[in-house]
């Protein structure tokens, strides 16, 4: 584990009108190893007065690595505001890694995986783990965004899922007129999970999302006959 290390911003993209991707590279050029779906703690130190703030955030990006990459909404809180003014090269702080969400891979397994909005990024660490083994899995992936222009990193998404044999779909629960989207509609709910994942009973389900939704998807699961034992969950506030 490393403990306030620092950390060198080294990427920063718009990946939807909500959410930025930042990526940090390690000042001395060592890598962290975790478990796919484990998190970190970042800080920014206030070089006038000293004072250090922190968020918890799922790492993104796949193990072992000197680079962690974060799916951060931009909501403008005490946090946020210093990344929304953060430029390349500033130097941040980082712990970890840590939580219980951890991703257990075996060929033999069959997965359900469960995101709702930034809740994707510990998804990514964990297919991008399966495709840097170039293996893949029985999975399905079911997505959840507000709305169409929600969805994040979309092009890499559908390509690693391709990739790793994953059954993507991506769920639009606010739709537009004009929005140009044809895909699934609606909340994650028990008829979904059906839809999508008849075997759902088989599968070992991961849930990472807001709070509201963590809860309402493992109680749909639950109402489908799914072992709680099956069911591994991430709330972010």
């Amino acid at each position: 584990m490393i403990i306030n290390k620092p950390y060198i911003l080294s990427g920063i993209k718009k990946t939807t009108p909500e959410v930025t991707t930042f990526t940090f590279k390690s000042q001395d050029g060592s890598s962290m190893d975790f478990i796919p779906g484990m998190f970190a703690m970042l800080y920014h130190k206030d070089p006038s007065t000293g004072e250090s703030i922190g968020r918890a955030f799922s790492i993104a990006n796949p193990p072992p690595s000197d680079s962690l990459q974060f799916f951060i909404s931009m909501i403008h809180g005490k946090f946020t505001s210093k990344l929304d003014a953060a430029k390349i090269g500033d130097i941040y702080y980082v712990s970890g890694p840590y939580g219980q969400f951890k991703f257990d891979f075996s060929a033999q397994t069959k997965f359900l995986f469960l995101a709702g909005g930034t809740g994707l990024a510990p998804f990514f660490s964990m297919l991008e783990s399966i495709r840097g083994k170039g293996k893949s899995a029985d999975g399905v992936l079911i997505y959840s965004t507000k709305y169409a222009n929600d969805i994040i990193e979309k092009d890499q998404l559908e390509k690693i899922s391709q990739d790793t044999g994953f059954k993507l779909t991506v769920t639009v629960t606010r739709s537009q007129d004009g929005d140009g989207w044809t895909g699934e509609k609606g909340h994650v709910d028990a008829s979904m999970i059906l839809k999508y994942a008849p075997d759902c009973k088989e599968r070992i389900s991961y849930i990472c999302g807001p709070p509201g939704f963590v809860k309402a998807v493992k109680e749909a699961l639950i109402s489908l006959g799914v072992n709680e034992k099956m069911i591994k969950a991430e709330m972010w506030g």
